[in-house]
């Protein structure tokens, strides 16, 4: 199965300088685990759960600009690439999202949960 085909599909963007409380409001109420960040209008890092829990937390910065604690450079790839392989790659660089781009453009977001529902409908 290719992940173009397993991706989630809207991925919500925010610019650099937006506040991290900000952001905890957009993923609140879209019900999502991550963002892309945005710097001079180019993909710049990923902010996720994760880059919340372990570092704005341990240090309360909640009016801190979200770009400062996302995860940077993005880790890409293809929506041809095969979800095994992908699986590798997130293993293998102990992350839990994948960003899927087509040229310059991000297209989508495969995560470990959506590789979870797969296996749980033996589509891999």
């Amino acid at each position: 199965m290719k992940i173009g085909d397993a991706m989630v599909k809207n991925v919500v963007f925010v610019d650099y300088s937006t506040k991290i409380l900000e952001v905890c409001k957009i993923m609140g109420e879209k019900r999502i685990g991550s963002v892309i960040v945005l710097r001079s209008g180019k993909p710049y890092g990923i902010f996720t759960e994760r880059d919340l829990l372990s570092k704005v937390f341990l240090e309360g910065k909640l009016e801190e600009e979200v770009g400062k604690y996302a995860s940077s450079p993005l880790v890409v790839v293809s929506p041809d690439y095969d979800v095994r392989e992908a699986v590798k790659i997130m293993r293998d660089l102990k992350i839990r999202r994948l960003v899927v781009s087509e040229g310059d453009k991000i297209v989508g977001i495969l995560t470990a949960s959506d590789i979870v529902k797969l296996l749980g409908e033996g589509k891999i």
